[in-house]
């Protein structure tokens, strides 16, 4: 009867293992594959964030330089020769500017994706843990409560607790205590001798 409630116990632990094998599967693609995919995402858009302040930077960089050039009523190299160059990082300007929106919009979804999966998601597979756990738990109480054996009786004689190697070593501990009560009893003996025959 006992050994068949473990039987059950062990049925029960493996539907508990089904339960929870899943969850972990789905907690590890959250951990292994989500959060690393949206941290690659951030990583492109700081990338293009840093391409296109440094374009804004640059333009302003050669607006200064012209208004410089004009307070001063001289004339500029490239502005007489088409300001070519300023158009050119005008444009990479606005390339940069609309990679950088882009990139801006993916990781605001996919940031706001990955909350909802961690509040959700996280708590549903919670909730199926502390529900298997409980569940568990209960299937074994009453598996075991149905195999009341307790307490067991058990017909054991005299001698079952009795080591023979143990006793030796008591005896040998009696004996040495035995020794030294001797030898302090002979050095008093000795002793007392001496002092009767100082007298």
């Amino acid at each position: 009867m006992f050994g068949e409630a473990h039987r059950e116990i062990e049925k029960s632990a493996i539907r508990m293992l089904r339960t929870v094998k899943p969850m972990i599967s789905d907690l590890n693609t959250y951990l292994n594959k989500a959060v690393p995919d949206t941290r690659l995402t951030i990583k492109k858009y700081l990338d293009c964030k840093f391409e296109y302040l440094s374009y804004c930077l640059k333009v302003k960089e050669m607006d200064d330089e012209e208004y410089s050039y004009a307070a001063l009523q001289e004339p500029l190299y490239r502005v007489e020769t088409g300001n070519y160059e300023y158009r050119l990082v005008l444009r990479c300007r606005q390339d940069a500017r609309v990679r950088f929106a882009k990139m801006r919009s993916d990781v605001l979804v996919k940031l706001e994706l990955l909350d909802q999966k961690h509040v959700q998601d996280t708590v549903f597979q919670l909730q199926r843990l502390v529900t298997a756990m409980s569940k568990y738990h209960n299937d074994c109480h009453g598996q075991l409560k149905e195999a009341d054996v307790f307490p067991i009786e058990v017909d054991l004689s005299r001698s079952t607790f009795t080591y023979a190697d143990n006793a030796n070593e008591f005896n040998d501990d009696d004996e040495e205590e035995d020794e030294e009560e001797e030898n302090n009893g002979g050095i008093g003996e000795a002793a007392s001798g001496d002092l009767i025959s100082t007298e």
